[in-house]
């Protein structure tokens, strides 16, 4: 690693919120941001927004007395012809900006004092100013200290250029979309099906908010949304500002679902911005695709700032939208002539600006070995691993088909999954050349599934029918935001968004353990914790009732806090009963089993060999039913044999756990130091 060390500055964090939301959404979001504001650093510096039809920038530098200032719902950025001279910077901070330490009182004041709005009519309809807040925020952030005798306004075409490197985030809070100012778009644009119905709207919105994604990204601000509510606030918009700036989206139904100190933890994460990458490798290896948080290389940046230690890129180099721990990047190889040689070599080159200043770069080297035996590349592939790659080269064809607008357009996607699951299977099996010339007689039969195999074609399974490519999710921003979050994600994070883990309390035992995913797992009274890697569903068993003292009320809440630690974005944590909306939902990340005979059944869960013929019965009754096959009908129906890999599935679903992967895939840790001694493992 190249560069030079940096201190740890402190951080300024502009607090954005949107005070359009009811009663009770608004109280439980107060209770949030102000536990979150107790969570942060004391060193940290806070800029206070609130946006309804204006835009209030409060002043937390004087003592006792705590003053807004109201912005125009209608501003836009330093270019524009207005200027809201009210706004001035003090010395030596500006008067917008106040240490943490010394203001949280008169914040945790502010915040407590906002009421629900008296506009009557739907969430998504309120006047909703959020284009403008961003840009406030943003400008304020960007521009230098000024002396108050300067009188310069935010609105001034003067202002100095934003000064770089300091460490500052945007965190937004929102119940909607934009429906005032710039960057607002028709709701009717949100709610089509096949495209937008003002596509002039559309476009002026993007180019708005692009230009924020650029002034953030040029003054080193990252960006965060938390989207709260069951209104669309068009991710497509926000996603943009968040992956260019290094920042996430966070959604969430309900205000209660937010950790706090989950969320505290998300905005003190390190990251770098700036970031590229670049890929070497030996005569004969050849790079077919890189998936990930990145974009195309802009050769104009090359001998320039970051990308000044790296002026000979290939055709493999790339920009990083973001660099920060827990992402993953999915990098695709291939054999592009006859091989001679025993050993290959593949090197990535990585570098990035750190927010707290200087330039970081890292070059690693992988020797990888060859063989001739197609066997011995099957038996020795990691297929969790091979899944997540596969699994993100889909979902990046379902985003660029528009699948999460368009839910059609990934009825095909699923289809190729099954033929390209086939086609897996079959190489591995030895194919239908056993049959020879007879296959113009009849088709070969259905191809055995491997044992080593087991793992990857049950995650292609969950893949093709979960919410990012299936029926699951509702609406598009969940869609968008799944997408979005699943191609940036790490390894052990994206496998679980395909393939969720099932964990179940265990009586006997009193401890949690996992089991096949499976819809026959949450018929029984035992609680029972899902991790679907961006959100975690609780239940608790009809025994447990809501007694905390109970044991697995204790082991849930501990098994919980490993599953969520240092996973950013933070898994919204989902509490449900019998009777919860969110229990159909759940049911449906589980695999069913409808259609499968006993001996099946019994096969893949066999918990439930220990239960008398009448309670058998009963469990099969209680199951949701459901008009998709199991896995394997789905199997079957693109003719591979599922039977003969499914002995032991418990011990095969174990090895999907979180636990067992590695940390030699993740992203490499941007905090390091140039005096580390610590090697860097891909």
């Amino acid at each position: 690693m190249t560069g030079q060390a940096v201190s740890q500055a402190a951080e300024t964090l502009a607090l954005v919120v949107d005070i359009t939301a009811g009663a009770q959404d608004l109280q439980a979001a107060k209770s949030l941001l102000i536990e979150v504001l107790k969570q942060l650093p004391k060193s940290w510096r806070l800029m206070l927004i609130t946006f309804s039809s204006a835009v209030s920038v409060y002043q937390l530098v004087h003592h006792g007395l705590v003053t807004a200032d109201v912005v125009s719902g209608e501003w836009q950025s330093i270019s524009s012809r207005q200027k809201p001279s009210q706004l001035y910077f003090g010395s030596p901070e500006p008067l917008h900006v106040a240490a943490l330490q010394s203001c949280q009182d008169a914040a945790e004041q502010v915040i407590s004092s906002w009421r629900a709005t008296s506009i009557t009519g739907p969430s998504r309809e309120q006047p909703r100013c959020l284009g403008a807040a961003l840009a406030v925020a943003l400008h304020l952030l960007a521009a230098p200290k000024q002396h108050p005798s300067t009188h310069e306004s935010i609105g001034s075409d003067a202002l100095p250029v934003p000064q770089a490197c300091r460490p500052s985030r945007v965190l937004l809070v929102t119940t909607g979309p934009a429906t005032k100012g710039p960057g607002w778009v028709p709701l009717s644009n949100l709610d089509s099906r096949q495209g937008p119905e003002d596509p002039q709207a559309s476009k002026g919105a993007a180019q708005f908010f692009q230009g924020l994604a650029q002034q953030a990204a040029q003054a080193g601000v990252a960006v965060d949304v938390v989207a709260v509510g069951q209104a669309a606030v068009n991710v497509p918009l926000l996603g943009a500002l968040t992956q260019q700036t290094g920042g996430a989206i966070f959604t969430h139904q309900r205000f209660e679902e937010v950790s706090g100190a989950g969320l505290a933890n998300a905005l003190q994460r390190r990251q770098g911005v700036e970031g590229f990458m670049d890929v070497h490798t030996s005569t004969g290896l050849g790079v077919t695709h890189v998936t990930g948080p990145i974009t195309p290389l802009n050769r104009a940046n090359l001998g320039s700032n970051s990308m000044q230690q790296h002026t000979k890129p290939t055709m493999n180099a790339c920009e990083l939208v973001s660099v920060e721990t827990g992402q993953g990047i999915a990098v695709g190889l291939d054999i592009t002539r006859d091989l001679q040689v025993e050993h290959l070599c593949m090197q990535v080159i990585l570098g990035w600006r750190s927010l707290e200043g200087g330039w970081l770069q890292r070059v690693v080297t992988q020797r990888l070995s060859t063989t001739g035996s197609l066997q011995t590349v099957l038996c020795g592939t990691d297929w969790g691993l091979a899944a997540v790659v596969a699994g993100k080269r889909w979902v990046k064809q379902a985003q660029a088909k528009g699948a999460a607008q368009d839910r059609r357009a990934a009825q095909g996607l699923r289809k190729q999954i099954g033929q390209h699951v086939s086609q897996v299977v079959s190489q591995a099996a030895g194919g239908p050349s056993a049959w020879g010339a007879l296959t113009w007689l009849a088709p070969p039969p259905p191809a055995i599934l491997p044992p080593f195999l087991q793992n990857f074609v049950q995650v292609m399974y969950q893949l093709q029918r979960g919410p990012m490519l299936g029926e699951v999710a509702g609406h598009a921003d969940e869609r968008a935001i799944l997408h979005t979050s699943f191609l940036a994600a790490s390894t052990p994070v994206a496998l679980l968004m395909m393939a969720p883990a099932l964990y179940v309390y265990n009586a006997p035992t009193a401890a949690f353990q996992q089991v096949p995913c499976l819809d026959l797992a949450i018929q029984t009274d035992e609680a029972i914790v899902l991790d679907c890697g961006s959100q975690i569903f609780m239940r608790l068993g009809l025994q447990t009732g809501d007694d905390p003292a109970h044991s697995a009320q204790v082991d849930m809440q501990a098994l919980v806090q490993q599953l969520v630690l240092d996973r950013v974005p933070a898994p919204s944590l989902l509490r449900i009963d019998q009777e919860s909306p969110d229990l159909r939902y759940m049911a449906a990340r589980l695999m069913p089993t409808w259609g499968d005979s006993p001996e099946e059944q019994q096969q893949q869960y066999p918990a439930l060999l220990s239960l008398t013929a009448d309670h058998f019965v009963t469990v099969q009754q209680q199951r949701m039913p459901t008009d998709e096959p199991s896995f394997n009908k789905w199997a079957r129906s693109f003719r591979v044999n599922p039977t003969g890999a499914v002995d032991n599935l418990v011990t095969a679903m174990q090895n999907l756990s979180v636990t067992n992967l590695v940390a030699k895939h993740e992203t490499p840790d941007i905090a390091a130091k140039e005096d580390s001694e610590q090697p860097l493992e891909v």
